[in-house]
């Protein structure tokens, strides 16, 4: 019972820890808008009086924040066993390493925004683009993350899997993958930010999505909504910051910390 109240108690003193920084700058930020302190900045209670208006009387921000998250899926899904496959071709064949790897190297320092407007020629306004340059967001860092984590396998494992006759299939599966998760996982959490910003930005110029939160910003500038851009701001804030502690959080824990290979933290 005691334990219950102390974890209760140290969940409890995060939780405020984590709340304290954000809650002063939010009444800082009040103050300077009250005061007139930086023209044309909205207060937080503007952008909330924006967001309730949005989601409860319009009803729209849902089909935005929805939008988003459905070409995220798709594109992040899809960056994941590419990224796998290709890291891990390159990594088990010295010659194919020998001669991608810095061309790989090469399109790692290309920004995933760079990639939109040759998107958009190549695949036209829509969908496609966005989910393309989602894709190229994740696929690199996955693909790097992978071929390091396999490099850092223990060579003793491969050697003892070999001798015992066990198929390449079985190798991967059992030892290459698994190995490789302690440099894969951080991979993938900075592969879901990259794959973030990349849909945001590729939404903002590609016209012909109708719904999205990076539409949703591009829009208001014409109506010169700045609470809206704001909003949108704080939604993509919000958004990666729960893919990142939530989601990518949890398939750590259950990963590569419940095999004891990072500590907890």
């Amino acid at each position: 019972m005691n334990m219950n109240k102390e974890l209760i108690k140290n969940k409890l003193f995060a939780l405020i820890q984590f709340l304290i920084p954000f809650i002063v700058v939010i009444v800082i930020w009040e103050i300077i808008v009250y005061f007139g302190l930086i023209g044309q900045l909205p207060a937080p209670s503007a952008i909330y009086n924006k967001f309730v208006y949005l989601m409860f009387e319009k009803n729209i921000l849902t089909n935005h924040i929805y939008g988003s998250l459905y070409r995220l899926i798709l594109g992040y899904i899809l960056a994941i066993i590419l990224g796998i496959v290709v890291g891990s071709i390159i990594s088990l064949k010295k010659i194919i390493s020998d001669m991608l790897t810095p061309m790989l190297s090469l399109f790692i320092a290309i920004p995933t925004i760079a990639w939109v407007p040759v998107l958009l020629i190549t695949l036209g306004l829509g969908d496609k683009t966005v989910i393309a340059a989602v894709f190229l967001g994740g696929f690199f860092a996955i693909t790097y993350s992978t071929m390091h984590g396999i490099r850092m396998v223990d060579k003793n494992l491969i050697n003892a899997a070999k001798i015992s006759g066990a198929k390449k299939l079985s190798m991967f599966i059992s030892i290459f993958l698994p190995g490789s998760l302690v440099s894969l996982i951080p991979g993938l959490r900075l592969a879901i930010g990259y794959s973030w910003r990349a849909l945001v930005g590729a939404e903002m110029l590609a016209a012909m999505v109708k719904w999205g939160v990076g539409k949703m910003i591009y829009t208001s500038r014409f109506w010169n909504d700045v609470e809206a851009m704001f909003l949108g701001l704080v939604i993509i804030g919000i958004g990666g910051l729960l893919l990142d502690q939530l989601l990518m959080r949890y398939i750590e824990r259950v990963t590569v910390e419940r095999w004891g290979m990072v500590s907890e933290g």
